[in-house]
């Protein structure tokens, strides 16, 4: 008989790679990810045909975290080309494909700069994202400081039965999250600077990072890429499927 692994307490989709998240109480699940999530992404010009990774991102310039996307309505596996505006850090709302945002943002990388868009997703690496509540709590006591659970970037934010890093152990599993999407575990999420970045000042705190790599080795989080879809909202709870 199943039982409850965790309980998703917070869900966000991130509209354009690398900006702020979008916190939803529910979202759309396919076969390609949750639908909305990292629909657009900004290309390096001069890397868009040499680079496998030719995405602007907060690596890059750590200000890209303080634009702020939002849907104009929901988007669903009917509706997935929802329109999106952002809100610059000056507090202008743009049209995602507005030139002026696309020039602003070559300003701040310092080189040309275009829109990218797709249905299937621009991801680093898996479909889903999930990240413990239980151990974001294990890492302030690690590092003596307060973080930020966005500066982690999940998709799913979890409430674990278990103790904290517990989600380690489910690599290699399927889940079922809700009432009929189903996911596979396929790793560890490996960990880089961007956990570092407050999400509301881009401000730096190396000691995120240097906790990760130093008591789990540079890993937090996991990966999974889905099995079957589904509708996931705020409240679902986790269970082997």
């Amino acid at each position: 008989m199943s039982h409850t692994l965790a309980t998703i307490k917070q869900i966000f989709l991130y509209p354009v790679k690398s900006m702020r998240g979008v916190a939803v109480n529910t979202a759309h699940l396919s076969l390609n990810g949750f639908i909305g999530d990292r629909r657009y992404a900004f290309v390096q010009r001069e890397l868009a045909a040499t680079d496998g990774f030719p995405w602007l991102t907060g690596r890059d310039k750590p200000k890209m975290i303080l634009y702020a996307p939002r849907f104009i309505r929901a988007p669903t596996a009917e509706d997935w080309d929802a329109p999106i505006v952002v809100q610059t850090p000056e507090g202008q709302e743009l049209e995602i494909k507005d030139s002026r945002l696309e020039r602003e943002l070559a300003e701040l990388y310092g080189h040309p700069v275009f829109l990218f868009k797709t249905k299937r997703g621009n991801f680093d690496s898996q479909h889903v994202s999930l990240f413990s509540l239980a151990s974001l709590r294990d890492l302030e006591s690690e590092s003596a400081s307060a973080i930020d659970p966005r500066q982690f970037r999940a998709n799913l934010y979890i409430e674990p039965v278990g103790d904290p890093f517990v989600e380690d152990e489910w690599v290699g599993r399927v889940l079922q999250i809700g009432a009929h999407a189903r996911v596979g575990v396929t790793k560890k999420d490996t960990r880089c600077m961007m956990i570092n970045l407050d999400p509301d000042s881009a401000k730096q705190n190396p000691a995120v990072l240097r906790t990760v790599t130093r008591y789990h080795d540079e890993c937090v989080g996991i990966y999974a890429n889905v099995i079957a879809p589904g509708v996931v909202r705020v409240g679902d709870v986790i269970q082997f499927a």
